[in-house]
């Protein structure tokens, strides 16, 4: 099974070596287009970075000149107090909200219902929308 394979190798000696003839090497032409197309990608990108640089800075400017309105003291005592009293009447809602009972029986359900209280409920909302359309003039 073992063969033996000998390598030969060309032998050249005595004969002179020829350039190829009769064959044109090509020539690398440059493409033209390739340079104008990059250029205008380029200051496309350009103007771009521009638009969102100048949108950065006039949102910036926008920003800054709005003016926040500081409460005077006065306000400033009158909103504690009045908030004090809310706070301690919203609790004790709160809580008196928390005390249900835990049947699921229609008649504790209504018994429930008719226990909330939801007197206030329209005052409240009439006292938001005051708040709010002050705050909309405000501006």
């Amino acid at each position: 099974m073992s063969e033996n394979h000998e390598i030969i190798e060309p032998n050249f000696e005595g004969e002179e070596m020829k350039m190829p003839t009769g064959t044109v090497a090509p020539i690398l032409l440059e493409k033209t287009s390739g340079g104008i197309l990059n250029g205008l990608i380029i200051t496309l990108l350009f103007i771009i970075l521009v638009a969102i640089l100048a949108g950065l800075y006039y949102w910036y400017t926008i920003v800054m000149s709005t003016q926040i309105i500081q409460p005077s003291s006065t306000d400033e005592a009158a909103a504690l107090q009045n908030n004090e009293a809310v706070n301690t009447t919203v609790e004790a809602q709160t809580q008196a909200l928390g005390v249900v009972n835990t049947s699921d029986e229609v008649t504790a359900i209504e018994a429930d219902v008719s226990s909330t209280n939801l007197d206030n409920l329209d005052a409240e909302l009439n006292a938001i929308d005051a708040e709010l359309n002050a705050a909309i003039e405000a501006q």
